[in-house]
C-alpha cells in the first residue's frame, strides 16, 4: 500500500521560530507509523519514528535569511506502507530591520565579560532587548559598531547574520596592546571578510600571532564596552591569550 504525505509549503517570519508539522496516512486516510527524515536544502535536521502519523516539532529558523529553502521528507516505510518522500518549501516572509542602540549593546558587552569570566568560557547566545543573539550574530554587531564609532556615527546598529565559526585556534603566548588605529584596520578586514563570506573569521593574524575567535568577541566586547557614544573608540586595547582568560 502507498504512503501518503501531507505536507504543505511552511511560512515563518524572519529571525523568528517556528514548526515543522505534517502527517502521513496509508491511501485510505489511517495514520501510520515508522521513520521520518526531515531535510532542509538537502541536510537532515530529523531523523525519527513518528506514531499515529504525526510529526511536530519546534525549529529555530533564525539562521535562515533567504527567500526560500527546500522542504524534504522522507518516509522509511513499514510491513504495510511503501517508502514515500514529498517536498515543499520553508517561505522567509522578511522582517522590518532588527535595530540594536549602542547603550544596549554596551550592556550586553558589560554582561558578556562578567558571564565569560565567571563560567571561563564563551556562550553560545546573549539576550539583548529580549532578542536571542547568537555570538557570531553579536560579533558582527560589535565589529559593526567599531566601524560606526571611528566615522563618529552613534546610530542604531542592524541585526544581520554571521555564522558562528565551528573551529578556533590561537597561537598568541603574551600581553600585547593594540592602538585603535591597529584594531580599525583589522575590524576593516573582518567586515569585508563577513561581507563576502556570511561567517565570522575563525582566527585573525596580528603582529604578535593568531587571535582565536573566542577572544576576539572578548576583546571587542572590552573595546564596546569602555568606549563612548559622545566621545569615541577606546584608544587602545589589551590583548591576553584566550588561555589566560579563561584559566
Amino acid at each position: 500500500m502507498d504512503a501518503i504525505i501531507n505536507l504543505e509549503d511552511i511560512k515563518v517570519k524572519e529571525w523568528e521560530k517556528g514548526t515543522i508539522s505534517f502527517n502521513v496516512t496509508d491511501e485510505n486516510n489511517n495514520p501510520v507509523s515508522g521513520r521520518v527524515a526531515v531535510k532542509l536544502d538537502n541536510i537532515t535536521y530529523f531523523n525519527k519514528v513518528i506514531e499515529d502519523g504525526k510529526f511536530f516539532e519546534a525549529f529555530d529558523f533564525s539562521s535562515f535569511h533567504d527567500e526560500e529553502y527546500k522542504l524534504e521528507v522522507i518516509y522509511g516505510g513499514n510491513d504495510e506502507c511503501a517508502p514515500a518522500s514529498k517536498s515543499a518549501k520553508i517561505i522567509i516572509e522578511k522582517a522590518d530591520p532588527i535595530l540594536i542602540p549602542i547603550s544596549d549593546l554596551q550592556n550586553a558587552c558589560y554582561r558578556l565579560i562578567k558571564w565569560i569570566e565567571t563560567n571561563k568560557r564563551l556562550p553560545g547566545k546573549i539576550l539583548i532587548n529580549n532578542i536571542e543573539v547568537t555570538i557570531g550574530n553579536l560579533f558582527n554587531l560589535l565589529a559593526k559598531t567599531v566601524a560606526q564609532l571611528n566615522n563618529n556615527n552613534n546610530e542604531d546598529v542592524e541585526l544581520t547574520w554571521a555564522k558562528t565559526p565551528e573551529l578556533s585556534s590561537e597561537n598568541i603566548t603574551q600581553e600585547v596592546l593594540i592602538s585603535k588605529e591597529d584594531y580599525v584596520k583589522i575590524t576593516d578586514n573582518i567586515l569585508k571578510e563577513i561581507n563576502d563570506t556570511q561567517s565570522c573569521p575563525s582566527t585573525v593574524e596580528v603582529e604578535s600571532g593568531k587571535i582565536g575567535f573566542m577572544n576576539l568577541v572578548y576583546i571587542y566586547s572590552t573595546i564596546i564596552s569602555n568606549s563612548s557614544i559622545n566621545n569615541g573608540l577606546l584608544s587602545g586595547v589589551y590583548i591576553k591569550p584566550w588561555k589566560e582568560i579563561v584559566a
